[in-house]
Order: C-alpha cells, then sequence, then structure tokens
C-alpha cells in the first residue's frame, strides 16, 4: 500500500464533502420557503464539519501523527471501494433545479444523505479496526441525522 494512495483516497472523500456543501448551498439557493432555506443551509454547515474531520485525518497522515485518528491502513480498504465513481451522487441539473418545487429539492437532499449514509456504513463494515469502524459510524449516524432533518 502507497501512501500516495492513502493520500488520493481521502482526497475523494473530501471532494464528496465539498460535493455535498456545494448542493445544499444550491438547494438553498433554489427554494423559496424560508424554513427549508435555513434547514439546508444548517445541513450545508453540518457537511463542514465532516469535511473538517477528513482533512484533520489527512493532517494527522501526511505529518505522521495518526494519535487518536484510525490509522490509514487501516480505513484505506475500506474507503477505497466506497469511493469509486460510480457510488457518487448525481447532482441534478441547473435545469432541473431551475423547475424543481421545494418537495423535490427536499427530496434530491434526501437521497444525497441516504446514498452517504450507505457508503459510511459499508466502510464502517469494510474497517479493519475498532478506531475506523467507529469514525465510519459516526459519520454514517450524523448523516442518518440529516435524512431524518429533512
Amino acid at each position: 500500500m502507497k501512501g500516495s494512495e492513502i493520500v488520493v483516497v481521502i482526497h475523494k472523500a473530501i471532494d464528496r464533502e465539498k460535493d455535498a456543501i456545494s448542493l445544499y448551498l444550491k438547494l438553498a439557493k433554489a427554494v423559496k420557503d424560508v424554513k427549508a432555506k435555513n434547514v439546508l443551509i444548517n445541513l450545508a454547515s453540518d457537511e463542514v464539519g465532516h469535511l473538517d474531520k477528513l482533512e484533520r485525518h489527512l493532517t494527522s497522515i501526511l505529518s505522521g501523527k495518526e494519535g487518536v485518528l484510525p490509522k490509514a491502513s487501516e480505513v484505506l480498504d475500506a474507503m477505497k471501494a466506497q469511493l469509486s465513481e460510480s457510488s457518487k451522487f448525481v447532482f441534478p441539473s441547473a435545469a432541473e433545479l431551475a423547475k424543481a418545487d421545494e418537495v423535490r429539492i427536499l427530496q434530491l437532499a434526501v437521497e444525497r444523505e441516504d446514498v452517504a449514509n450507505r457508503a459510511y456504513l459499508d466502510m464502517a463494515a469494510s474497517a479493519s479496526s475498532p478506531a475506523a469502524k467507529e469514525m465510519f459510524l459516526s459519520l454514517a449516524k450524523e448523516e442518518e441525522m440529516h435524512g431524518k432533518i429533512l
């Protein structure tokens, strides 16, 4: 296992969280209902927290101080399998967003949360250590809560 491979896998996870932030902000911009808009903005903020966790993990790997976070070798196989292009959430087109009502916009958000939740649960199931499993289960739980909020 190469160090560069680990970095690539974690960058893919970071990109997924950035995609989620972008999606929620676009959905918030498209929705007219103020309460729905606030929910979507809050979800984007929560995704920033996920992004932060992954960036801290990447920093710990790059600095050689894996400490309280799972070791890179413990998360690589679990993440690699789930971050393939085929499991990536498909963003709605600008045209689809333009004609979407509040219900459809919230459905898109729920779909994104379901995909993320399943991916993190699968990563937890594939994790080779309790620390990695715990990290993925924590992220899955947060995504599940987002779905319930919606």
